[in-house]
């Protein structure tokens, strides 16, 4: 080759790399494109781009030359330490013949394949870094020269406007999606749309436009105002709707009470970021937006990804704000459709035990009066029948006027009265008591309308059923975790699993009869057995069920 023409081909390789990078939109394409182009240009075995966060600390870590079994041999990606710490440090070009001799080295980690020659650049956007380049080991066994630092200087400046543009071109379709996202809420709402049916709605479209794995609303139980899930999407995550959340200590608590968004990185490397959801794979960027203003917010919006995706950028941050917005709207126009139905409905009530009072009863009384006076001019056996009939219409008065206080007190028929405090309450009110007794929180999943179909006699032995299985848990079982599932349908099933040493085949059996005469009693059965009989730990699962009584049953 001759001389005079290597520079122009050097040129010809770097306009093609700007071309090359220039050309992707998607933004994870573009960051690995700048990689691969850097280690073609200078020859280097390796390459990585270390993107910083907001702290100046390395948050993501592309590399090119190790495939991903090497990668995941060295452990965690840096985190800014060291000779990459220098260029964060000082955002200016760093050409090393040798890292381990330079000041700021600290050693490779184990598994780590060995790198001599270094050459970094930085990258910025707006004059401002946003992460910096690395290549090491040059090909050959040469070391990197000042025209390898001048070409990699020239990808960044050219690789920084193509970031910037692939970042505005996300913003821009960030922004479409949620446009079109509010809209599709906004006419849900306006509909008149059920408020379950609209927080669904927004945490599915919450999922779409932050491109989240997984999203959670959680609302407060109106009688304990602990936090319960009321509706999820993404990672089947659906089958944890009811579970009820931590009460405090967790990002969904203090949203709730604060009214400040919450957003981490890294969801394992902070206990406050538990959900109350057993994901496949760990979760890693979370997000928590109040519903409502600070003060009187009316639960939680989450979002989350799994481990080693992207964290939410302001902008998504501030679309998700809105979603939990709309949220507020929703259920602020349910509440007050509500409002609307309840009043009619009292007016309604109020209507009819007026006419009950004024029509029927005094009919009812002026007929009794008439039959009084025909009783008397009757014979002994017509006027026998009479006085049945006759009482047979106080009965009826006496039947009208309870129905009347009924309708005007707000009671139902059945017995709402003594359902007030509901069982779902209850249950969260039973579980909570034994936490210090168990050293643990046990987890809770509600199923179906515990507070309206659960009668009261059967309410009861629910809570008592609950309390000695909680009891024996904490006593006997050894146990790192529990949870409590009450689900109901045609059955009321009540069901507490641990991951206990399981009964031993010694072990006192009295508490359990206690348990099986209460569902014997109710016509229903008790089953007791181990979770998993394989495990070390086998745990126990002890499920208790009865029928609810039919529309015909009596009232208890």
């Amino acid at each position: 080759m001759d001389p005079v023409d290597a520079p122009r081909d050097r040129t010809d390789v770097l306009l093609e790399a700007v071309v090359g990078v220039g050309r992707g939109l998607d933004v994870e394409t573009v960051l690995h494109r700048i990689v691969e182009a850097a280690v073609s240009l200078v020859d280097a075995r390796y390459g990585a781009l270390g993107l910083l966060d907001a702290d100046s600390r390395i948050s993501r870590f592309l590399t090119v030359g190790m495939t991903d079994d090497e990668v995941a041999a060295i452990g965690p990606y840096p985190t800014g330490h060291g000779v990459l710490g220098e260029l964060i440090r000082h955002p200016v070009p760093l050409r090393l013949p040798d890292l381990s001799r330079h000041a700021a080295s600290v050693g490779f980690p184990a598994h780590h394949p060995p790198m001599r020659t270094f050459v970094g650049v930085p990258l910025r956007v707006h004059g401002s870094p946003f992460g910096n380049l690395y290549l090491t080991d040059k090909r050959g066994g040469g070391e990197f020269t000042a025209d390898d630092e001048r070409v990699l200087e020239a990808l960044a400046a050219a690789a920084s406007v193509a970031v910037e543009n692939a970042r505005l071109y996300d913003v821009a379709r960030l922004r479409e999606r949620w446009a079109r996202a509010n809209d599709r809420i906004s006419r849900h709402v306006l509909a008149g749309s059920s408020p379950h049916d609209v927080l669904t709605l927004v945490g599915t479209e919450a999922r779409e436009v932050a491109d989240a794995d997984v999203t959670a609303i959680a609302v407060p139980d109106p009688a304990t105002g602990r936090l319960v899930l009321q509706s999820a999407a993404g990672l089947d995550a659906e089958a944890h709707v009811g579970a009820a959340l931590a009460a405090e200590g967790t990002f969904a608590a203090l949203t709730f009470r604060t009214g400040v968004p919450m957003v981490t990185d890294d969801a394992t490397a902070d206990d406050r970021a538990s959900v109350a959801l057993e994901l496949p794979g760990g979760l890693g960027p979370l997000a928590v937006w109040p519903i409502g203003q600070p003060g009187t917010a009316r639960g939680v919006l989450i979002a989350a990804r799994l481990s080693g995706r992207p964290s939410f950028s302001p902008v998504m941050v501030e679309a998700l704000s809105a979603f939990a917005g709309q949220a507020a709207v929703a259920m602020e126009l349910a509440e007050g459709r509500a409002d609307a139905e309840r009043v009619t409905l009292l007016r309604d009530r109020e209507r009819i035990a007026r006419d009950l009072h004024d029509l029927a009863i005094q009919r009812l009384y002026a007929t009794g009066l008439s039959l009084q006076r025909v009783a008397r001019a009757a014979t002994p056996d017509v006027a026998e029948q009479i006085a049945r009939s006759v009482d047979e219409v106080d009965e009826t008065i006496a039947l009208v006027r309870t129905t009347i206080y009924r309708l005007q007190s707000g009671d139902s028929p059945g017995g709402a009265s003594a359902r007030r405090v509901g069982l779902r309450a209850r249950v969260i009110t039973e579980a909570d008591a034994t936490a210090a007794a168990l050293g643990f929180a046990a987890r809770l999943r509600f199923e179906g309308a515990v507070d309206t179909l659960v009668p009261p006699d059967i309410a009861e032995h629910v809570v008592a059923v609950l309390r000695e299985a909680l009891s024996n848990v904490a006593r006997h079982a050894h146990a790192s975790r529990a949870e409590v599932r009450l689900a109901v349908g045609s059955d009321v099933v009540l069901t507490v699993s641990d991951d206990g040493v399981g009964i031993p085949p010694d072990a006192p059996r009295s508490g359990l009869r206690n348990l099986a005469r209460r569902a014997d009693e109710s016509g229903g059965v008790l089953v007791v057995g181990p979770v998993d009989p394989a495990a070390a730990q086998t745990g126990t699962r002890l499920e208790w069920r009865v029928p609810l009584p039919g529309d015909d049953a009596p009232d208890p």
